[in-house]
């Protein structure tokens, strides 16, 4: 019959290596033997007499009784001590095929690892055996759980690299690991802490301002702060936690984060364990998520002006569109450019055209509202989005702008005074089915402001309002 594989067989026994209870038979049987030799002559010595004691009938019984004896103590070995060893035999070898199989990573002993623990039914040297056999399953268990852990946490992250959506995921699979009932990532982007993800606490903007915060993030050092004072969970206002643990995220020797953790027990010795393998995967991922960002900021943005460029202000325009389309709130949207700007290349060069530029930027930037974003479209011409404002209000916001340019100083050499002509529209309103369609018709008006001796707001044609 064909032999299984390696791993269901037990080890086969290795040449030269001592068998233990070969070897007890052996000393029992020898040391019944040397028993029944010696006892003749210990008898004589005790007044028995020497013809009766040396008799060979004597001498065989003697032998035989001790012969029996050490069976005797070899059998009793065996029904005492063989079962207990070969019970932890047994254990440690269902223990290795599950290690071999690799069964631990699929998670089986995490739920009855006790059924690989021998008893511990005495206090000699083998109970002792058996109770560091038992302890150490438990830390094989505890380790391959902590490394399943760390894995699958370290594949969550490398699946997103959207700061918002890691956050949330690293939160969540923290919270599920760790025992905790709320926490918070706190993230530092451009030299502000902010809360990028939160869950079961009742307020947490407010950690952004609590000292002992600040304080962690400050000299990055971790934190437990007991029974913390004005934290509170969400929609359980009579539970308190009971801990709070502040753990700094350190990215190139600078503050890069925070994670918060609470709990209503204390974390255990493990946790903190955990915690200290998921904070280097967690640091990681931030950096990765926070150089995406920038990234993706810079390609966003113009290079001159610092606004967004004309692919991003296209984006932006569709996102606005169709939420207004499905909200009903207006759009405004204003396009202009400067009157006259090529003379300005032509007579005082390239460089002093790229300054009137930026500052012509930053002053409409300045008189817009939080929200409203604005785009150079491309030379000159800039776009303005304007999320929830009517007609009217694109063009009152539209004049404000028209001002800002014509009032602003000119720095260095250039024209003394820059104009710039504006045309203005908003959705929803008859006619404009897609925001092609709203960009058009500014763009006409914006001919039409161009036409009619520049320096003007002109919104779009009345005509196009009526219902």
């Amino acid at each position: 019959m064909p032999e299984g594989p390696a791993s269901d067989r037990m080890p086969a026994e290795r040449p030269g290596k001592r068998r233990l209870f070969v070897e007890l038979a052996t000393w029992m049987v020898g040391l019944g033997l040397f028993a029944g030799v010696v006892f003749p002559p210990f008898v004589v010595v005790l007044g028995v007499p020497p013809s009766l004691a040396y008799q060979p009938s004597f001498y065989a019984a003697c032998l035989g009784a001790g012969l029996m004896v050490g069976a005797f103590n070899f059998l009793v070995v065996c029904n005492v001590v063989r079962p207990r060893v070969n019970l932890l035999s047994d254990g440690m070898h269902a223990f290795r095929q599950v290690l071999v199989e690799d069964e631990v990573v699929k998670g089986l002993p995490y739920r009855d690892a006790d059924r690989f623990h021998v008893p511990v039914d005495s206090r000699d040297a083998l109970g002792r055996a058996a109770d560091s056999f038992n302890r150490l399953i438990d830390v094989l268990v505890s380790a391959r759980r902590m490394e399943e852990s760390v894995r699958d946490f370290s594949n969550t992250l490398a699946s997103q690299l959207e700061l918002a959506p890691l956050c949330r995921e690293a939160l969540s699979v923290m919270l599920a690991r760790t025992g905790a009932v709320a926490g918070a990532l706190l993230v530092v982007r451009e030299g502000e802490l902010e809360c990028v993800a939160a869950y079961g606490l009742d307020d947490p903007e407010g950690l952004l301002g609590r000292s002992d915060v600040r304080a962690a993030l400050g000299n990055l050092k971790s934190r437990q702060v007991a029974s913390p004072s004005g934290v509170s969970l969400k929609g359980r206002p009579e539970a308190q936690p009971r801990e709070m643990l502040l753990l700094p995220l350190e990215g190139k020797g600078a503050p890069m984060g925070m994670l918060v953790l609470t709990s209503l027990q204390p974390f255990s010795p493990d946790t903190f364990r955990l915690l200290d393998f998921f904070r280097q995967s967690l640091k990681l991922a931030l950096q990765n998520a926070l150089s995406h960002e920038h990234l993706g900021r810079i390609a966003a943005m113009d290079s001159l002006t610092g606004c967004y460029n004309r692919r991003m202000g296209m984006e932006r325009l569709m996102e606005e569109f169709a939420r207004s389309a499905r909200s009903g709130e207006p759009l405004g949207l204003i396009m202009f450019d400067i009157d006259h700007f090529k003379p300005v290349n032509d007579t005082w060069g390239h460089l002093a055209g790229d300054r009137i530029l930026v500052q012509t930027a930053h002053a409409a930037q300045r008189v817009l509202r939080e929200g409203d974003v604005l785009v150079r479209y491309g030379g000159e011409e800039f776009m303005i989005l304007l999320p929830g404002a009517s007609l009217a209000e694109a063009c009152g916001i539209a004049e404000r702008v028209r001002t800002a340019v014509a009032s602003m100083e000119i720095a260095g050499a250039g024209p003394e005074r820059i104009t710039v002509s504006l045309g203005v529209d908003a959705a929803p309103a008859p006619g404009v089915d897609s925001a092609d369609a709203l960009l058009q018709r500014v763009d006409d008006a914006l001919y039409q402001a161009k036409s009619s001796g520049r320096n003007v707001v002109v919104p779009a044609p009345e005509p196009r309002f009526s219902v």
